[in-house]
């Protein structure tokens, strides 16, 4: 086991200290953190799984941050229709845009695992909302919600999300198209399933080379972040 959990040995333990900050209160049930930061092994018992590892509190805390952005939303963009608000919202919360946060909240450095950990760090995601819940469970709503108005919204570029422009799939087949780039494909390479559904892993090839890849939780937003990637390389 590695990690930074092995070294709470008290509420003025290092590791206490460095939960606090994160979260902005004292924990009171350590186990809910403990739990947020494990990843899962395919070695695992099925009850070793549902009670140590992230997933469940990620089932939970996914639905305490869409409640939090979408009460943000609707409070602060009384112009927008449903749509764009559920397209603001998509942007705010999906997986590219939740790793980032994790990554500048630090949070690789609180995990602890018995193995290596996943080449893609798509599951950073998943912990972000694990610790919402692992929040939500020891502290209550309120405090979760302040995690989330605090230490994530601070992160995010409202103004820009707000502005930039979803399609990144037709963006870059107009790209392709304006400087004859030649063929473009988006192919499935994985489906992996989780308790909100399938996983989709796409690979984006242009004329018949790996450019990038992207996943998502449905294929198009899989496809959408594998564009959004080769803009960026296209770009440079």
């Amino acid at each position: 086991m590695r990690g930074w959990l092995h070294r709470f040995v008290g509420p003025e333990s290092k590791g206490y200290r460095q939960l606090r900050k994160l979260i902005g209160s004292w924990p009171r049930d350590i186990r809910w953190y403990k739990a947020a930061f494990s990843l899962p092994s395919p070695s695992q018992s099925r009850e070793s799984y549902l009670a140590d590892s992230y997933e469940r509190l990620e089932f939970l805390g996914d639905a305490v941050l869409q409640l939090v952005v979408t009460d943000y939303i609707f409070r602060h963009y009384p112009h927008f229709d449903e749509g764009e608000m559920t397209e603001l919202r998509a942007k705010v919360v999906n997986t590219e845009h939740l790793v980032e946060i994790a990554q500048r909240l630090m949070l690789p450095s609180f995990l602890t695992t018995s193995g290596s950990l996943p080449k893609r760090p798509d599951y950073l995601a998943d912990v972000v909302e694990a610790l919402i819940g692992a929040i939500y469970m020891d502290l209550g709503y309120k405090s979760a919600q302040s995690f989330i108005c605090k230490q994530i919204f601070p992160l995010i570029s409202w103004n820009r999300i707000e502005t930039t422009e979803f399609n990144y799939k037709g963006r870059l087949l107009e790209l392709v198209q304006q400087k004859q780039l030649g063929q473009v494909e988006f192919i499935v390479q994985e489906r992996r399933r989780t308790h909100r559904g399938e996983v989709f892993l796409v690979c984006l090839k242009l004329n018949g080379k790996e450019v990038s890849t992207g996943t998502g939780l449905r294929k198009k937003e899989a496809e959408q972040a594998a564009a959004r990637a080769a803009l960026r390389l296209l770009s440079e």
